[in-house]
C-alpha cells in the first residue's frame, strides 16, 4: 500500500470550502442550488474558479463556447493534454455536489501538483463546463460544452432551444456577453490524451453497499420520446362506449412500452416516467395527456437490430383503433445524434489503473455500468475517457437534499490524483515519487 504522508495529500478543508462557496452562488437561497447556464450565478461561480486557478499559476482562459480552462504546462507543451473536470451549472433547486464535485476534484489535483512541484511530461488542463444540464433549455440540449469541444454541437440549436424565460440559447449567450465561436471551441481530437471526470453517482448502489468508489466501464445510450394523446373533453357522466379518453389511451401505451422493452431482453430498459393530464380532475374525461419516455441502451446490438420508433408506432396504431384517440409520437433527438445513442465505452487501460489505485489506497470499489449521462458520455466517442463515481446519500440527486460526504469525495479525488499522476509522468510511477 502507498505510504500515507504529507506529500501528494488532498486538503479536505480546501475541498469543502470550494463546494460550499460554489453552493452559495444560487438563485434560490434556502431551496437548493439553482445556477443556470448564462445566468448571473454562472458568472459569479466562474469568477471564483478563475481566481482559484490563478492562485496556483495556471494559464486560464475561456473558449468560444464559454467553457473555462486552467492549464498546467508539461515538459512537452506540444504533447496531447490530460483533461480533467466536469460541469458547475445545476438544475433548478438542485444540489451542491452534482458536477461541482468533479470540477473541485480537478482543481484540487492540480493544487497538489503545484504544492509538490510535480514535474510531468503531458500538459494537464482543468475543464469547467457551464451548460451540461438539459433542464435549462429543454431535453436534448444538455452536455453542450463537451459537444462543442468535439465539434458535434449544431448551431441551429441556438435558435431553437429556449429557457423558461423564453430566451433562445443564442440570446441568453449574448446577454451573458458571449458570441459563440464554434471553431474556437473545437479541439483537435489528437490534442487530448485522456479525459477524466469525477461525479457523484446519482444512484444508491455505492451508498447502500458501503462501497467507496464506482468505476465505469461504459455509460448506457439514451433514447427519449414525447407522446401526445388527444381525446375529447367530456363530463364524467358521459357514456363509456362513446368516450375518447386520452388517459385510457396513455395507460395502454405505458403497458405497451413496458412489454416491448421486456421482450427485447437484458440489454435495454425503458420507462414512461412522466404524464401530464388535462384536465387532471375526477369530474371530467381527460382530453389530453402528454407522456415522456426514456430508454437506456446497454447493448449496441439492440440498436442495430431493431427500430424502436417503428415498434412504438405499431403499438400506437393499435391503441388508436381501440380508443379513437389521436396519438402523436415525437423523437426528442439531440441535434446531430441518433436516438437512441449507443453506449459510451470507457478507456480500459486507465480503468485498470484506477482499480490499482483503489487497491493501493485501500478503498473498496465496484464496476458500475448504469447511471445518467455526463460529459464523459460525449467525450468517450472521441478520446480515451474515464468516469469515477463517489457515493450519493440514498441516491438522491437534482434535489436540495442531495448529499455526498466530503470524506467520500476525498477518496475519489485521491483515485483521480493517482491516475493523473501515472498518465502524466509517462513511465515514472507513483511509487517513485511517494517513497
Amino acid at each position: 500500500m502507498l505510504e500515507r504522508d504529507d506529500r501528494m495529500k488532498v486538503n479536505l478543508n480546501r475541498v469543502t470550502k470550494d463546494i460550499e462557496t460554489l453552493a452559495s452562488f444560487t438563485a434560490t437561497p434556502g431551496n437548493g442550488v439553482t445556477r443556470s447556464s448564462y445566468a448571473k450565478e454562472d458568472k459569479i461561480a466562474k469568477d471564483y474558479l478563475k481566481s482559484e486557478m490563478e492562485k496556483i499559476g495556471l494559464e486560464v482562459w475561456e473558449d468560444g463556447f464559454s467553457t473555462l480552462f486552467g492549464r498546467k504546462e508539461g515538459k512537452d507543451p506540444d504533447a496531447p493534454v490530460i483533461m480533467i473536470g466536469s460541469h458547475y451549472d445545476s438544475v433548478k433547486n438542485g444540489g451542491a455536489f452534482d458536477g461541482v464535485a468533479g470540477v473541485v476534484a480537478a482543481l484540487e489535483v492540480l493544487r497538489v501538483f503545484h504544492e509538490n512541484q510535480v514535474e510531468h511530461y503531458y500538459p494537464i488542463e482543468i475543464i469547467a463546463m457551464n451548460a451540461e444540464e438539459g433542464q435549462t433549455f429543454g431535453p436534448g440540449t444538455g452536455v453542450s460544452n463537451s459537444r462543442a469541444l468535439v465539434g458535434r454541437f449544431k448551431e441551429e440549436e441556438l435558435d431553437i432551444a429556449k429557457n423558461e424565460e423564453g430566451l433562445t440559447k443564442r440570446k441568453a449567450m449574448k446577454d451573458y456577453g458571449l458570441i459563440p465561436n464554434f471553431e474556437d471551441a473545437k479541439r483537435k481530437i489528437d490534442s487530448i490524451k485522456a479525459f477524466i471526470e469525477l461525479h457523484i453517482e446519482q444512484g444508491p448502489l455505492l451508498d447502500k453497499s458501503n462501497i467507496d468508489i464506482g468505476l465505469v466501464e461504459y455509460l448506457p445510450g439514451i433514447g427519449r420520446y414525447k407522446v401526445k394523446f388527444k381525446g375529447k373533453l367530456e363530463d364524467s357522466t358521459a357514456p363509456m362506449q362513446s368516450r375518447k379518453d386520452a388517459l385510457v389511451a396513455a395507460s395502454h401505451f405505458v403497458i405497451g412500452v413496458n412489454k416491448i422493452i421486456k421482450d427485447l431482453g437484458h440489454g435495454i430498459t425503458g420507462t414512461v416516467g412522466e404524464l401530464n393530464i388535462v384536465p387532471n380532475s375526477h369530474q371530467f374525461v381527460p382530453e389530453y395527456v402528454e407522456a415522456s419516455v426514456e430508454i437506456r441502451i446497454f447493448d449496441e446490438d439492440i440498436i442495430n437490430k431493431i427500430n424502436l420508433y417503428e415498434k412504438f408506432m405499431k403499438e400506437i396504431k393499435m391503441i388508436q383503433a381501440e380508443t379513437n384517440v389521436d396519438i402523436e409520437l415525437k423523437e426528442m433527438t439531440r441535434i446531430g445524434y441518433p436516438n437512441p445513442t449507443p453506449p459510451s465505452i470507457m478507456a480500459k487501460d486507465n480503468l485498470q489503473m484506477m482499480e490499482t489505485a483503489c487497491k493501493k489506497l485501500g478503498y473498496s470499489f465496484t464496476i458500475i455500468n448504469n447511471g445518467t449521462g455526463h460529459d464523459a458520455m460525449i467525450m468517450a466517442e472521441y478520446v480515451p475517457t474515464n468516469l469515477i463515481y463517489v457515493p450519493s446519500k440514498e441516491g438522491i440527486s437534482h434535489h436540495p437534499d442531495e448529499w455526498t460526504d466530503y470524506e467520500d469525495i476525498k477518496k475519489g479525488i485521491e483515485v483521480m490524483l493517482f491516475a493523473v499522476y501515472e498518465i502524466s509522468r509517462l513511465q515514472t510511477k507513483w511509487e517513485t515519487y511517494q517513497d
